[in-house]
């Protein structure tokens, strides 16, 4: 069962919370999540970058230019990488500056750039189509020493958490594309160009809503899966399954918020927790009734 962590003082932060990230590079004291919230609200094209103090509770909060899929850190303090509208930018929180890349995914305004990460060598994300219909989106491959980016996917509806192990063949990629429900395990060729081998992980009709963001477990054997859930219920829900068979091995339940959107584990006074963004994003008010706790980070205790 886990609890509320933190419930942000305005509507703007709650609406679409998402991508959360121990900071390990941000020069700051005491330990740090990093946060986005991709829209202030269902008219507005913005959002931002947040900071969180695990330890006082602190939220600081950075508004960028547009709609912010995911961020992950850089080799420079301070400054890091985001998935805005359909391109790469870098983003000095500390100066407010907003630098290009040079990286245009996309001219295609029915997609943006949604969950991201860094991996070995780059950037792993992926983009989703925003009526959520058409399967116009794709992951894509970032390569920080060339600058360059390429296709890893095509044929995604809303590409979102995704898990990336290199061996000395090639790659394993757990990736989730959440409108048909699909946690998906690929076989990737070394320069993540090719598939192939493709298989669930999950039955679809086996879920118990959206999956939407996901993390690894520590001995990556497994997935922690955070579940949209968009019906009239109060309560939200996350798994941990087993990649080898689907299993499930854990169950987290939160109260008072049915839209989970990503997960992150986080050490705290000597122990491993996992800590729960969650959304309203378009909420209806019967729902907003029963789930009080819409749009607030959770935390939770975990097995590890």
């Amino acid at each position: 069962m886990a609890e509320r962590l933190f419930e942000p003082g305005s509507e703007a932060l709650r609406f679409l919370p998402e991508g959360p990230r121990v900071l390990r590079n941000s020069g700051l004291a005491g330990h740090w999540l990093g946060w986005v919230a991709i829209q202030h609200s269902a008219e507005e094209r913005v959002g931002s970058l947040n900071l969180f103090n695990l330890s006082s509770g602190e939220n600081r909060s950075f508004e960028l230019p547009g709609r912010p899929g995911f961020f992950a850190e850089t080799g420079t303090e301070g400054v890091v990488i985001v998935g805005m509208e359909r391109r790469l930018v870098t983003f000095d929180w500390r100066s407010g500056e907003v630098r290009e890349t040079g990286v245009v995914v996309s001219e295609d305004e029915r997609v943006i750039i949604n969950d991201g990460l860094a991996v070995e060598g780059g950037v792993l994300f992926g983009t989703k189509h925003l009526g959520f219909s058409e399967a116009i989106a794709a992951v894509y491959f970032y390569d920080w020493a060339s600058g360059r980016v390429h296709t890893v996917l095509e044929g995604q509806v809303c590409s979102n958490g995704k898990f990336l192990r290199r061996d000395a063949a090639g790659a394993t990629l757990i990736d989730i594309d959440s409108m048909p429900k699909t946690i998906t395990r690929y076989r990737l060729d070394l320069g993540l160009e090719r598939v192939l081998e493709r298989s669930l992980v999950v039955a679809p009709e086996n879920l118990p809503g959206f999956p939407d963001g996901l993390r690894p477990s520590p001995d990556g054997e497994s997935v922690i899966v955070a579940f949209y859930n968009p019906e009239a219920v109060s309560d939200g829900v996350a798994r941990m399954y087993r990649l080898a068979d689907g299993a499930v091995e854990c169950e987290w339940v939160l109260p008072g918020s049915p839209r989970v959107t990503c997960p992150e584990l986080v050490e705290m006074d000597g122990r491993v927790k996992i800590v729960f963004t969650t959304a309203v994003e378009g909420m209806p008010g019967e729902i907003r009734a029963m789930a009080s706790g819409a749009g607030s980070m959770y935390i939770a205790d975990t097995p590890f």
